[in-house]
């Protein structure tokens, strides 16, 4: 007789309940935004791709990987690309949905474009698909899973991958345990070892994401944004209204000049800084990028904040700002 691939007896697994239910039911289920960025760059024969300059170095991990030519473009107040471009033929760009809170700009991108363009969605989970197009998410930026993110292709592609088991959870029971300190060199270095594999998503995230509420998060993001708007809105040097249908990531407070973020790191306050990658590379014609990154403070609007959190937050920037 043969040994069953099911082990039966011995001790138990963590106990997750799958409910069978997938917000991005349409789309690939893959491990990470930069799993996804490789298979598309598998399927299209791209000789140059132009990436905003404005993003983190996880991004050119695929296309330097690929060998595939790059060249930065630059990006406006607006967050949009400063010029406007002529694409050659096996030319495509890359255009991030920052913060969330760019989906209009980003349909008269996709009907000039069409899928000679790439949308990273993964500061905007819950945009879903446009059949004209590739784009992809990040599970990981919005909720507590190890893994997950999910791929929109214009056309049908064949996906026969194995599921991702390389992972860890101790970042995320640590700090549900309180171990802040803990956790976040845990995160630090789960984070250091991802890569641009493609593997399909854990069933330790697909189980987890199944049991979320994306109805009230959604609402609570909208929510959290709109009351800092009505405090924050004279000194942000941002006009970016949130459209009907947008759901956050952050809410991106930029200011005139640079506040020491440790500051607010001290009051366990921690806004991450997007991205440090911007000042690092060498290359001339970014000052409003460079800029941004140390003069951005983008606030955390999800779930976990109720208004007694954000009148904190807002009254330490208030104190910090002399305002």
């Amino acid at each position: 007789m043969k040994a069953r691939v099911k082990p039966i007896g011995g001790f138990f697994e963590l106990e997750i309940q799958n409910k069978d239910y997938n917000y991005h039911s349409n789309a690939i289920p893959l491990s990470n935004g930069r799993a996804c960025l490789n298979l598309i760059l598998k399927h299209i024969n791209a000789q140059k791709i132009w990436i905003p300059f404005y993003t983190c170095d996880a991004l050119l991990e695929p296309i330097i990987n690929k060998q595939v030519s790059y060249s930065f473009y630059s990006i406006n107040i607006n967050l949009e690309p400063s010029e406007d471009f002529k694409l050659k033929e096996n030319e495509y760009f890359i255009y991030i949905n920052y913060f969330g809170i760019k989906s209009k700009f980003i349909e008269s991108l996709i009907n000039k474009y069409s899928d000679k363009i790439i949308i990273d969605n993964t500061q905007a989970f819950f945009e879903r698909e446009n059949s004209k197009t590739w784009s992809f998410n990040s599970a990981r930026k919005f909720f507590g899973v190890p893994d997950g993110a999910y791929l929109y292709t214009p056309y049908d592609i064949a996906v026969d991958y194995e599921r991702n088991t390389d992972l860890s959870c101790n970042y995320l029971f640590n700090r549900l345990l309180g171990k802040q300190k803990q956790a976040y060199q845990e995160f630090i270095e789960y984070e250091k070892g991802l890569d641009d594999e493609i593997k399909k998503i854990s069933i330790v995230s697909e189980y987890l994401l199944a049991n979320i509420d994306y109805l009230s998060i959604a609402h609570k993001r909208r929510y959290n944004f709109s009351y800092y708007h009505s405090i924050f809105e004279e000194i942000n040097q941002f006009n970016l209204p949130l459209a009907t249908n947008s759901i956050p990531y952050h809410y991106p407070l930029l200011l005139k000049n640079i506040i020491d973020k440790n500051l607010l790191y001290e009051r366990n306050i921690f806004i991450p800084i997007l991205w440090k990658d911007t000042i690092q590379r060498r290359l001339e014609g970014f000052n409003f990028e460079q800029d941004l990154t140390q003069k951005l403070i983008a606030l955390p609007i999800d779930h976990r904040y109720e208004i007694d959190d954000l009148d904190y937050v807002i009254e330490s920037l208030k104190e910090l700002l002399g305002i």
